[in-house]
């Protein structure tokens, strides 16, 4: 089984356009195909994120989402956060990677997760995500 953690610009992508390839990740998570790591700290991120009115997301579809990811989740303690990226406030998702061991750190943001300083995990993006999920199954 696959696990990964998804950065917030990924679940937004994924909620904005059921089409894309983002909203698939969502679709292998209700599938079973992808396990997604998380801590309450990301979950607080995204709660805050897809809250706010420019998106215009129903507070049914935000709360949808959350209760998918705890149900097919797999939720983890962070300890310290490792201070990798160069935007403090990704540093959680990292340090849910790491305390998760997750194959995965999904986002479409690359630049702030520096590959070579996270071995065993790699940063991609959902389409690479998917390809992957497309050969395990």
């Amino acid at each position: 089984m696959i696990r990964a953690v998804l950065d917030t610009n990924v679940v937004v992508s994924a909620l904005i356009s059921a089409a894309g390839n983002e909203a698939l990740l969502l679709l292998a998570i209700a599938q079973g195909l992808l396990i997604p790591c998380y801590c309450a700290e990301i979950i607080e991120e995204y709660a805050e994120v897809l809250a706010r009115p420019k998106f215009d997301f129903q507070v049914e579809e935000v709360r949808a989402f959350v209760d998918m990811l705890r149900l097919r989740g797999e939720s983890v303690t962070l300890g310290a956060l490792p201070g990798i990226s160069p935007d403090p406030e990704d540093d959680k998702f990292i340090a849910c990677a790491q305390a998760a061991k997750a194959e995965f750190l999904v986002t479409g943001n690359k630049r702030h997760f520096p590959q070579e300083r996270l071995p065993g995990i790699l940063v991609v993006a959902a389409p690479e995500l998917l390809e992957r999920i497309t050969l395990e199954i």
